[in-house]
């Protein structure tokens, strides 16, 4: 007896794991969908026969008419009811599909996108004393590729400055400058604040809280942060 033979399929297609159980759980959803369609169908069903559906006016004639619509309905729902266990057992089986670990690969530095100064793409933010809180684009390369935000916010004599990243980027490293000045380096790597001292890992989101009670007026904010990209 001889093999099966499989057909070539074209144009071919490449995916990855993580795209198959995207895929796998999208297929459900819009499974879920359908079937929520047709138990939507079988309730205005029994609405129009008891003349209870705008619109329509067809109704049942006798008792014996109303049981048996209300048998089809209650078939089709048993059928319905069916399907539903079927995309359980589907969901628990794709549940249990083991992830690859992801893979990150270095984008390079991003700033706080605000007025250029120094060397590279360096760049910094103002914090007006009348403003309490800021958001601006987190800019990767001399380009700024929007891959997340800077979040000023003061609260009294703290300034909170919150680094995030949208998928799929993250962080390994950010720097930042706070003071009453334009920064006197648009070295990073020389700023006063720094997270992780020691590399722990990625992240997507990190908050410096920092004492500004002693800055009166304009508050100069240089944030920058090392990016990588998932693949």
């Amino acid at each position: 007896m001889s093999f099966p033979t499989i057909p070539t399929i074209t144009p071919s297609i490449s995916i990855n794991r993580t795209q198959v159980i995207n895929m796998l759980l999208a297929s459900i959803a819009l499974e879920e969908l359908g079937l929520a369609h047709i138990i939507n169908a079988e309730g205005e069903k029994l609405q129009a026969v008891l003349g209870t559906l705008p619109g329509l006016s067809i109704t049942a004639t006798s008792i014996s008419g109303l049981l048996s619509i209300n048998r089809e309905v209650r078939r089709t729902l048993q059928t319905v009811v069916k399907s539903q266990m079927l995309l359980q057992f589907k969901l628990e089986d794709i549940l249990e599909i083991p992830l690859p670990p992801p893979v990150f690969v270095d984008a390079g530095s991003a700033w706080a996108v605000g007025v250029e100064y120094g060397t590279g793409n360096a760049q910094y933010i103002t914090l007006e004393s009348t403003e309490t809180e800021k958001t601006v684009v987190l800019g990767l390369g001399a380009t700024n590729i929007p891959v997340g935000t800077v979040h000023l916010l003061r609260q009294n004599n703290n300034l909170l400055v919150t680094f995030t990243t949208d998928f799929p980027y993250v962080m390994d490293l950010v720097h930042l400058y706070v003071g009453a000045t334009i920064p006197p380096t648009s070295a990073p790597g020389l700023f006063p604040y720094k997270y992780p001292a020691t590399p722990d890992g990625y992240f997507t989101t990190y908050t410096f809280t920092v004492d500004v009670s002693g800055i009166p007026g304009t508050i100069y904010v240089a944030a920058h942060a090392h990016i990588l990209q998932q693949v």
